[in-house]
């Protein structure tokens, strides 16, 4: 006749060492478990743009200090790009240069700041202008409102309607709710 053996048996028969690995296997990961949670509800700072009436959520892209965008558009007169750049300091979003393609109506004439001709058109530079509020109309028609970040270009009317004002600002939100937002890629 067979003899029973109980689960208590099997592991004492392993010995101490099992018990102890098993043990530590699943300490180990509650502390992993604990450790994602706690990291994922550190805050990053982003670039946030949110709808400028409601304030609402509309995308944001995880920066940091001393990173730069661009924003562009095609000028509605002109139909020439014009871009400004922008760098993130802190909390601020500072303007530190404008370039537009070409010259003329609706473009400027005189500046304050350092300029040059260059091939591609009029740099304006040396600018160090603290935005305190940076709002964009999304274009309908002409305009094609892009943000270029890290070598990537996004479209404001990917991720906005037509006529919609857009407001920058710099934030900070847990990185899990982020990644919620913003998507897992």
């Amino acid at each position: 006749m067979k003899k029973l053996e109980s689960n208590k048996v099997k592991i004492i028969d392993k010995g101490i060492e099992f018990m102890f690995n098993t043990l530590s296997m699943k300490k180990a990961f509650i502390v992993g478990i604990i450790l994602i949670i706690i990291l994922s509800l550190i805050p990053v700072q982003v670039l946030l743009a949110s709808d400028y009436k409601s304030t609402a959520y509309i995308k944001a892209w995880k920066i940091k200090d001393g990173d730069t965008f661009l924003v562009e558009h095609t000028h509605s007169v002109q139909l020439t790009t014009v871009s400004e750049k922008y760098l993130i300091d802190g909390q601020d979003i500072i303007l530190v240069e404008s370039n537009f393609h070409s010259l003329g109506a609706g473009l400027p004439a005189t500046t304050p700041y350092k300029f040059e001709l260059t091939e591609g058109g009029l740099r304006i530079y040396d600018i160090n202008e603290k935005m305190e509020d940076l709002v964009y109309r999304a274009g309908a028609v002409r305009a094609n409102h892009r943000l270029v970040y890290n070598d990537k270009q996004y479209d404001f009317l990917d991720f906005t309607e037509p006529r919609t004002g857009v407001k920058f600002s710099i934030n900070r939100m847990p990185y899990f709710i982020f990644k919620i937002r913003e998507g897992l890629n």
